[in-house]
């Protein structure tokens, strides 16, 4: 498998699926959870949902740009750590038992199609994917769109699977869009850094914003 693969594969390891059933039994908040190698952590922000999260460094570009000599113009580079979410448990109770259901963000669909093609996940795990505007809003509150929109200059990258576009506005602060490829036209988010120090959903956003937000699943806002 590969490693996105093996990510998605720690959803539906009896190991996996052992602690989350106990962690929404006694509500611990987080409980570390080591899969193929790699550092996950299941994290329980709400009662009701359960998040399988990696734990990522990324390298980021800080500051204005600058010469440096025999190399040329950029900008300074850091390192940032944050818990990336690869997807989330919910629990349906039934009459006689309860079931765990399994939803994986758009970055990892391809690799929940594999597994389930080759018949690696379990038939009694029922899973889901998210719509549209739903991976957008997470795209758009991303690690990576927050990297480039402190730049504050247009920029194009993929954050959530998804190609992603930022435009400077009339009144000077970034907007992050979805790429015309996808469909979903409009901005999804204002990041008003240097103006009010703030991120803000555009208003038809907002409910996902609030809902994601509760669930810890933006990493924009998960930085260690």
């Amino acid at each position: 498998m590969t490693p996105t693969q093996e990510m998605v594969m720690t959803l539906f390891t009896k190991e996996t699926i052992d602690k989350v059933k106990e962690q929404f039994k006694n509500g611990k908040e987080i409980v570390s959870n080591e899969s193929f190698d790699m550092s996950f952590r299941l994290f329980k922000p709400t009662a009701n949902f359960i998040n399988l999260e990696l734990l990522i460094q990324m390298p980021i570009e800080t500051g204005e740009e600058q010469d440096f000599p025999g190399i040329g113009r950029g900008r300074m580079q850091t390192t940032v750590m944050f818990f990336k979410p690869v997807g989330f448990f919910t629990q349906k109770k039934g009459f006689l038992s309860t079931d765990i259901e399994v939803t994986v963000v758009k970055e990892f669909e391809n690799d929940l199609d594999y597994l389930i093609k080759a018949g690696k996940v379990p038939s009694n795990i029922k899973t889901h994917k998210l719509t549209l505007e739903e991976n957008a809003v997470l795209a758009a509150f991303s690690m990576e769109a927050a990297n480039n929109a402190q730049k504050y200059e247009d920029a194009s990258f993929i954050a959530n699977g998804l190609y992603c576009d930022i435009f400077m506005t009339f009144e000077g602060f970034p907007q992050v869009f979805l790429d015309d490829r996808h469909g979903l036209n409009g901005p999804i988010a204002a990041y008003l850094l240097r103006e009010q120090n703030s991120v803000n959903p555009i208003v038809q956003y907002k409910e996902l914003f609030d809902k994601f937000h509760s669930m810890s699943l933006m990493t924009a806002f998960k930085r260690l």
